[in-house]
């Protein structure tokens, strides 16, 4: 072997040279890893809103296990729904103002605190009303994609591989004869707000019952998979539990599409489609009668509804919209 004493000064300079280049490229490739490398991603606030989905609040048996963890998960308090809130109901019942996109994952959990029963209504509906509209919303945005589609079969223009391949979804979905339009159409639409505003309240107890705190159950959906509540005082031979859902949102959303698919309420499917041809309004006083199979109590149950509807003017809500998004709702 030469030793390095040996070298020439043309090889010693070389070496060195060599060297360099090496520490370099380590020094580079420290500094800018190679794409194969695993990043770990960096923190940004670029792209942060102050959005109003909220935690959902735990459940009280996950609250008394886990007391530390309460305050995150309690959901918003009276004040900060005052303040997320803040807009004039009757404002909204004369058409002077649309709804803010305010979306509450939860029920405030002190709303039972809030004394006077005018404001804690008053509350439950601000709450409730913007998740109605944002279903409704949806709903017409697909109901506006199945009269274009529509439109061009009829004119012998066959729809784009995208809209195919959606509209054999929602046949699936909604359970009809494939590519069927006129079936989707007499399924696929909105409920009145002051119809899902009045099942809410009656169903929830104003938004105070044990399953609308537990578990965001706004409208009473039963349902046989493990997993949910168990009401209270159930017969020992029954086996039926009250379905829970992750937000308030998703309680709302499984209200809307079962209205719109269940055997028992195909009454109401129709009573609907019949006001849309003859170009009326969806009046939730009168699709309320169609829904006596919603409860038990029959009748009794639709009356219930109506003079709910009627005490709190709920009809006068039917017309209310959400103000204008950023961007439109997808189908």
């Amino acid at each position: 072997m030469t030793s390095f004493g040996n070298l020439t000064g043309f090889q010693k300079f070389s070496l060195g040279v060599g060297g360099g280049l090496i520490a370099a490229s380590c020094a580079i490739a420290f500094m800018f890893p190679p794409s194969g490398t695993t990043h770990a991603p960096k923190a940004s606030l670029e792209n942060f809103t102050d959005v109003s989905v909220l935690p959902v609040p735990v459940s009280r048996v996950e609250s008394e296990a886990l007391p530390h963890l309460k305050p995150a998960f309690t959901g918003l308090s009276i004040a900060q729904v005052r303040q997320q809130l803040a807009y004039d109901l009757e404002m909204i019942r004369s058409g002077d103002h649309d709804v803010p996109r305010i979306f509450l994952s939860a029920i405030p959990h002190d709303l039972g605190d809030v004394p006077e029963t005018a404001q804690r209504k008053a509350l439950f509906f601000k709450s409730v009303l913007p998740l109605v509209l944002q279903a409704n919303e949806k709903i017409l945005a697909q109901r506006s994609r199945l009269e274009r589609i529509n439109g061009e079969i009829l004119q012998s223009v066959k729809p784009p591989a995208a809209d195919r391949l959606w509209l054999a979804m929602m046949s699936d979905r909604y359970k009809v004869e494939r590519d069927d339009i006129s079936a989707l159409m007499h399924k696929v639409d909105v409920v009145p707000p002051s119809l899902a505003l009045a099942q809410a309240a009656k169903e929830s107890g104003w938004g105070m019952s044990r399953f609308a705190r537990e578990g965001n159950a706004l409208f009473g959906q039963w349902t046989f998979d493990k997993g949910n509540l168990v009401p209270d005082g159930r017969d020992e031979d029954k086996q039926h539990m009250i379905k829970s859902f992750e937000t308030l949102q998703d309680s709302v959303n499984a209200y809307v599409f079962n209205l719109n698919t269940h055997r028992a309420y195909r009454e109401y499917r129709a009573l609907r489609a019949n006001l849309r041809n003859k170009n009326k309004p969806l009046d939730g006083r009168v699709l309320a009668g169609e829904l006596h199979r919603y409860s038990e109590l029959g009748v009794e149950y639709v009356n219930a509804i109506r003079t709910m509807i009627s005490y709190n003017k709920l009809n006068r809500l039917d017309d209310a919209r959400l103000n204008i998004p950023d961007t439109q709702p997808e189908a």
